[in-house]
């Protein structure tokens, strides 16, 4: 579930933004101190009250780093090679990943939108964004409505098909009802209307707003360094 947290120790959406294209270069360049972001990552998870998501992801990222690396996978059986090659994936992929779960899960829709119209971003990219970011909140709770009445029928996941069709076509029909939806509520309020817009919440910049990108900056350009 989606929550939003007011604490001293979340930082704004905007920091949460810089930090999630600082980790993106850690897609295209090895970067040898990924355990140490990665234990930054799930500390900030900790300490906004995601605790035991904090402990799982880091556990998780620990054990993707003992996969070995490209040019030793090629060393490997087939099979083997294949398995683990999608794990390495995974880890490639994982520091943004989290960076980007730490925006959505530990700050508001609102605040997310505010901040977009602080950094002046184009009403082109601005007004999918809104979209999306409403739109997954909407699509787990229904996932999750659909699920227990499933669980309740006695539908398991052993019977794939079945499970598929009172499960995954609901949800597609869902999905397509949600984002309509969504996209009237915009309209209604003038999403698109020229002109400087009031919002509820006001963007404020506090010590771990600096503090944040500044440590997962030094400690990218620390690990591309060594």
């Amino acid at each position: 579930m989606f929550v939003y947290r007011e604490s001293a120790l979340n930082p704004n959406p905007i920091s949460k933004f810089l930090v999630l294209i600082l980790m993106s270069f850690t897609v295209f360049h090895v970067v040898h101190t990924e355990i140490l972001l990665a234990a930054f990552l799930s500390l900030l998870f900790f300490i906004n009250g995601y605790r035991m998501y904090a402990i799982k992801v880091f556990f998780i990222y620990t054990v993707l780093t003992l996969v070995p690396s490209f040019p030793d996978l090629e060393k490997l059986p087939a099979l083997l090679k294949m398995s683990l090659g999608l794990a390495l994936l995974v880890r490639i992929f994982f520091l943004p990943y989290l960076a980007g779960n730490l925006l959505i899960k530990t700050s508001d829709v609102s605040s997310i939108i505010s901040s977009l119209g602080l950094l002046k971003i184009p009403q082109q990219v601005s007004i999918p964004l809104a979209v999306m970011f409403r739109f997954f909140p909407s699509f787990q709770e229904e996932k999750a409505n659909i699920k227990m009445a499933m669980k309740i029928r006695g539908v398991s996941r052993k019977n794939f098909l079945k499970y598929a069709e009172y499960v995954f076509v609901p949800l597609l029909i869902l999905s397509t009802n949600i984002a309509d939806d969504i996209a009237k509520a915009a309209e209604c309020k003038a999403i698109e209307a020229p002109g400087k817009k009031t919002r509820y919440f006001a963007i404020k910049f506090r010590l771990i707003d600096f503090i944040y990108p500044a440590l997962a900056l030094l400690l990218l350009a620390g690990g591309v360094l060594l």
